[in-house]
């Protein structure tokens, strides 16, 4: 009889990481615990605490696993080519990694407020988004792609049209066109929501 080959350090973290994504998503942070995650690993006690020290560690991973995912969904702007297909593009790939059942539901809804330190993460990422945002939209403005109105204002605008829409359906535990919002918002960075005179 053949002996399965034993899983690395690397690859059986990477298992109870990924076993703790989708504990957290499906029960949420509070009625999930270390049992639900060795059960849904199959891996025992012992294995899960020499890697993690408790149900928060391993939850503050996958955090920052989360976090990494949405934060490398956009690419670079090439001011070389067409900006709005590009626009659309990173708006779509934003939205596509933000509203992955699982992200939306840990990242928006069960990640806030369980304690100060989780909080200081959440505020660490939002203000690594707002930054590149900001500076993407300066950047653009020197090049007179972008208007000329508060850099600050306008990535936290621009955040909140991804955010809120996904929050909102991850607090109603409902889908979300993922397709439908991203044609809203890249409708608004790119022309506008308003018409400045009525439709023919």
């Amino acid at each position: 009889m053949t002996r399965s080959t034993p899983m690395s350090p690397d690859d059986r973290r990477h298992l109870l990481l990924g076993s703790a994504r989708h504990v957290f998503a499906a029960r949420g942070y509070h009625a999930a615990n270390v049992s639900h995650i060795i059960e849904e690993a199959g891996v025992a006690r012992g294995t899960f605490y020499n890697y993690f020290e408790s149900k928060r560690a391993v939850f503050q991973e996958v955090l920052h696993e989360l976090m990494f995912e949405v934060a490398s969904a956009a690419r670079p702007i090439d001011l070389n080519q067409h900006i709005a297909p590009q626009v659309h593009d990173n708006v779509a790939n934003v939205v596509r990694a933000a509203c992955a059942p699982d992200v939306a539901r840990i990242l928006f809804a069960e990640a806030v407020g369980i304690d100060p330190e989780g909080d200081a993460v959440l505020a660490h990422f939002y203000a690594q988004g707002l930054a590149r945002i900001e500076a993407a939209l300066a950047l653009g403005q020197q090049f007179g792609v972008v208007r000329p109105l508060d850099p600050a204002l306008l990535a936290a605008c621009v955040l909140g049209m991804v955010k809120e829409p996904v929050f909102q359906a991850a607090l109603a535990q409902r889908p979300i066109d993922v397709e439908a919002l991203v044609d809203v918002i890249a409708a608004v960075l790119t022309g506008g929501a308003l018409r400045l005179s009525p439709a023919a």
